[in-house]
């Protein structure tokens, strides 16, 4: 009997898939955007998926999986887009999926499960007491809480909170190690950094404390330049002007900007560059202000004035 099948025995009540086709498909994430990435890991599969439900099932897992030297290789959505979560020495895929509850809501603070979807986060807490998360990452509404810290860096939020890693940005992690008899570590402080960023080589993430701040019918936004130095000079500009909150800021190179904003797309040259930006509504009257002010910045879109029909 194979390792794979004893381990099949001694988690039997847990929810296990072996169906090559689905396992394969837990097994990889945007890693295909890359054509080197996909030569090299386009084979690449675990041999189970298996999805616990509570901190005592990770410990089962972890610990079986130990004894009988089988990888083990944490699942969150699948998001990344480098492979840095793929099971390159088979094993089992463990499937944070199900391990979604938001634990609680206080000013100031979101504690979750690491399963937990970041834009359902924000949809509790904005309803709970009108506050979000600081930071999310561009794969907002499909990536889990737990994978972006194990993966992330940055962010949209960066502009005003830094880094995900800069100290504040995540105020705890509950941590389950994979040994004979796996430890519960609760991290924080400078101890944060031994887990983030890491993703999940050194522990399993299952739960999460993260600051909150207040939430905005944020306004999108697309300034658009013929140069792209004008654009990355106008941003810098706008990335200090400390009075006009700001919760993204990204300048981009034409031709992308017409290439892949298929939504925006009547509003972009094709050779045209542009900055995108998210402006609390607030700030809207001083971030027209500022804009003007820029005579080679000409304001494309924006979310506030727009006609949803337009955008179809």
């Amino acid at each position: 009997m194979s390792a794979i099948d004893i381990l099949k025995s001694e988690l039997a009540g847990l929810a296990i898939e072996d169906n090559p086709q689905i396992v394969k498909q837990k097994s990889r994430d945007f890693f295909w955007y890359s054509p080197v990435l996909k030569q090299q890991l386009d084979h690449v599969t675990g041999d189970l998926v298996v999805t616990p439900r509570s901190e005592a099932e990770v410990i089962r897992v972890l610990k079986a999986c130990y004894a009988l030297d089988i990888p083990v290789t944490t699942r969150g959505a699948g998001t990344g887009n480098y492979g840095q979560a793929m099971p390159l020495s088979g094993g089992v895929i463990l499937n944070l999926a199900e391990m979604n509850r938001i634990l609680s809501v206080r000013p100031g603070v979101v504690v979750a499960e690491a399963g937990a979807i970041i834009s359902k986060i924000d949809e509790e807490t904005r309803a709970h007491s009108g506050q979000e998360l600081r930071l999310h990452p561009s794969t907002y509404r499909t990536a889990t809480i737990g994978g972006f810290i194990a993966g992330g860096s940055g962010g949209v939020g960066s502009i005003s909170w830094g880094g995900l890693r800069d100290l504040g940005n995540v105020l705890s992690l509950k941590v389950i190690t994979m040994e004979a008899e796996p430890r519960v570590l609760h991290l924080k402080g400078a101890d944060l950094s031994k887990v983030m960023h890491a993703y999940g080589t050194n522990g399993v993430i299952t739960e999460v404390e993260m600051p909150l701040t207040s939430a905005y019918d944020w306004v999108d936004v697309i300034v658009g330049f013929d140069d792209f130095m004008d654009g990355v000079v106008y941003a810098d500009a706008l990335a200090n002007q400390d009075g006009i909150l700001l919760k993204e800021l990204a300048p981009i190179a034409a031709p992308l900007p017409h290439e892949y904003f298929l939504r925006h797309q009547k509003f972009i040259r094709k050779d045209q560059s542009v900055v995108v930006i998210m402006v609390a509504p607030f700030a809207m009257d001083a971030f027209a202000t500022f804009t003007a002010s820029h005579g080679r910045a000409s304001i494309l879109y924006r979310s506030d004035v727009a006609d949803e029909a337009t955008l179809k």
